[in-house]
């Protein structure tokens, strides 16, 4: 037992040892020695030409709360600087104390000197950028944050961050930040997405042209969905319709506003004004090429009567009009469908509360038509078209059965 514990020892005494030496050839340790000011003026005594614990003193002389001096940290970050001209963090924090001392033009002669030691470096375009923008010097600052963006573009977002809220003007940013290229535009494009601004993202939308920018199929229907998003369905089917004529889609000649009413494609465009589906429990939503009302198909749904299923996973946005009257048809067919709680078809307002329901279905049916006449309310955005089925209470509440759809569609009257 003896021989076993000492055996241990042994092998954790060698890693312990082999950790170190290891650690010292890699120049890593688990811990760093808490070096105080003491420990700092010792280490220049031992090695006066060594230039980084003055430069840490410096930093000391900062941030040390009860130590706070901006003259000893001025005094020795030129020291450091003496000693070792090369290195740009020097030059940076030496601006920095310069600028808290009130020395402006001091701190700009740093800068300029940080930026010559390591023109490419991040740190020193964005530090300077910063403190020019501090002192509302914007001129001085762009150039740097130009830089960034030109040779750092993974940190765009950053930049417009800091840049919006010094500047706030979209037509500045757009004409004298932004690169003049497609990439730049596409990035600042996604910045105004996640800035959320529906004013910003329509403005720097319309200005895509002028930065060489041709939106592809996916560009164009996030900004479709961000319209949607917001409630503005009326031009977002207009972007959509003209993405429909760019790419060669057959647009509806009859004024029906239901995008793939027949459900001939599986898609048109996907997003948008696509259907959009998504299958619950309890349900399996597909293409049937062998059923149809007309052409070439319908939506087939199988319910599996084991679950009480609150239907509403086929779904479409509609550029409905405020005050205008519309006609909403659509033909189901239906087979075994259970429970009293059968397929409906309905339109729901956005923007204004607004509901119309059809009769609904169960049982079997032949290809029958569903049909909702309605006014929109005047304060309308647009409109929701969608399959529905309600959970019910009752005791036959498990719902199965198939149900086919087509030939949905949605006229102005």
């Amino acid at each position: 037992m003896k021989r076993l514990l000492f055996s241990i020892l042994i092998l954790i005494l060698l890693l312990f040892v082999g950790y170190h030496v290891l650690s010292m050839w890699k120049g890593l340790t688990l811990y760093q020695e808490n070096l105080s000011r003491e420990s700092l003026l010792k280490a220049i005594q031992i090695n006066p030409s060594y230039s980084d614990p003055y430069y840490k003193l410096g930093l000391f002389y900062q941030w040390e709360i009860r130590n706070i001096n901006p003259q000893e940290s001025l005094n020795y970050l030129l020291m450091a600087i003496k000693r070792n001209p090369l290195e740009q963090e020097y030059w940076l924090n030496l601006s920095k104390i310069y600028r808290r001392m009130g020395e402006v033009s001091a701190s700009e002669r740093a800068l300029k000197n940080a930026i010559l030691v390591f023109p490419t470096s991040y740190q020193g375009r964005w530090v300077s950028g910063n403190l020019f923008l501090q002192e509302g010097a914007i001129e001085k600052a762009l150039p740097h944050f130009s830089y960034i963006l030109m040779n750092y573009p993974n940190q765009s977002h950053l930049v417009y961050d800091v840049l919006t809220r010094a500047i706030n003007d979209l037509e500045y940013i757009l004409d004298q930040i932004v690169p003049r290229d497609p990439f730049s535009f596409r990035q600042f494009l996604s910045y105004v997405y996640e800035r959320g601004d529906q004013e910003w993202v329509r403005k720097v939308w319309m200005r895509r042209e002028s930065f060489g920018f041709k939106a592809d199929r996916k560009t164009t229907l996030q900004y479709v969905d961000f319209l949607i998003a917001h409630q503005e369905l009326g031009e977002a089917f207009q972007v959509w319709k003209a993405r429909l004529h760019e790419e060669g889609k057959a647009i509806p000649s009859d004024n029906n506003l239901i995008t793939n009413g027949g459900f001939e494609e599986e898609k048109i465009l996907g997003g948008g004004f696509d259907w959009k589906i998504s299958e619950p429990t309890g349900a399996r939503i597909s293409l049937d090429p062998s059923t149809a009302f007309e052409g070439k198909g319908s939506l087939k749904i199988v319910f599996n009567g084991k679950e009480n299923v609150n239907f509403q996973h086929v779904h479409q946005f509609v550029p409905l009009k405020p005050d205008t009257e519309y006609m909403l048809k659509a033909r189901l067919k239906t087979q075994a469908i259970t429970t009293k709680s059968g397929l409906k078809i309905e339109v729901l307002g956005i923007g204004s509360p607004f509901h119309k329901t059809s009769e609904s279905l169960i049982g079997d049916h032949p290809w029958t038509e569903l049909e909702i006449l309605f006014r929109t309310p005047p304060q309308l955005q647009g409109g929701m078209v969608r399959v529905r089925r309600e959970k019910t209470d009752k005791f036959d509440r498990f719902i199965g059965g198939t149900v086919w759809i087509d030939h949905v569609r949605l006229l102005e009257k």
